[in-house]
């Protein structure tokens, strides 16, 4: 029976361990404070800080078959980006090659390592030239990680919506979001675990980088229109500006995604 780590175990990790699970794999997730975690069957959790190389050295003498990483920042400095990316991937590629049999590492990304402002199609072979301090960070872990002697695939997610991520639907019910003319694009968080998984249980796919993301970018109003119909409201009384926001803007094309056979469960916004 295959062995996985999930190293984080926030909302993403705790969708995929039951698909993981379901798919006949022993699961271990580890974070900081394990008893503040909703309980699923078959999960051992474990405490463990992802900043600290003794905590990963100790999780490491145990034998994974992979190990997902889905961290969080400390804060939302750059520091504090530094502190939650850089420093894990740091400590873990440290101990990778101390290992003598390689896991397979999946690691969690955004497609905030991307810069692009001008609407510019972007795939896996675009140029990462992130203009924010995060992306900044997040690029420089990528690195760090793909840096290791193990099989790394990074999945750079656009913005994550679903349960629990509902800051743009209050934004509107507020009439506080502001239209600009960016491009944006996103991803169901049942879709990055579900991606997750079926990477895990198709080993065929070992692209270095993939694009996670849903089939249609939309302009920024028209996905405000579909969140604000989905909820109730109106997005007529809503500020609109010329300026790109800090995200930029841009087309992310997931081609490389669905050649590996999976299926989106959420196609569109």
């Amino acid at each position: 029976m295959p062995k996985v780590l999930l190293l984080g175990y926030g909302d993403i990790a705790q969708r995929t361990a039951p698909l993981l699970i379901n798919a006949g794999w022993t699961v271990v997730g580890a974070c900081r404070n394990p008893s503040t975690k909703p309980v699923i069957e078959d999960v051992q959790l474990v405490s463990a800080d992802a900043n600290s190389e003794h905590d990963l050295r100790q999780l490491l003498e145990h034998e994974f078959d992979a190990i997902v990483i889905t961290l969080t920042p400390s804060n939302y400095s750059r520091d504090g980006y530094h502190q939650g990316y850089v420093v894990p991937c740091r400590h873990l590629q440290h101990l990778l090659h101390q290992l003598s049999i390689q896991p397979r590492v999946l690691y969690v990304s955004s497609t905030g390592v991307y810069g692009q402002r001008n609407g510019e199609l972007v795939d896996e072979a675009s140029p990462t030239e992130p203009d924010s301090d995060s992306g900044e960070m997040l690029l420089q872990a990528e690195r760090v990680i793909l840096g290791s002697p193990a099989d790394v695939s990074v999945l750079r997610c656009s913005g994550i919506y679903g349960p629990g991520r509902e800051r743009m639907q209050q934004q509107l019910r507020d009439g506080t979001a502001v239209i600009t003319p960016a491009w944006t694009n996103r991803i169901h968080s049942d879709d990055v675990a579900g991606f997750i998984a079926y990477l895990l249980t198709h080993p065929g796919h070992r692209e270095e980088i993939y694009i996670v993301s849903d089939n249609e970018p939309l302009l920024q109003e028209e996905a405000y229109a579909r969140i604000a119909h989905k909820i109730g409201v109106s997005i007529e009384q809503l500020k609109r500006t010329d300026k790109v926001g800090p995200r930029g803007s841009k087309r992310l094309s997931n081609s490389r995604m669905r050649a590996t056979g999976y299926h989106l469960l959420h196609p569109h916004l």
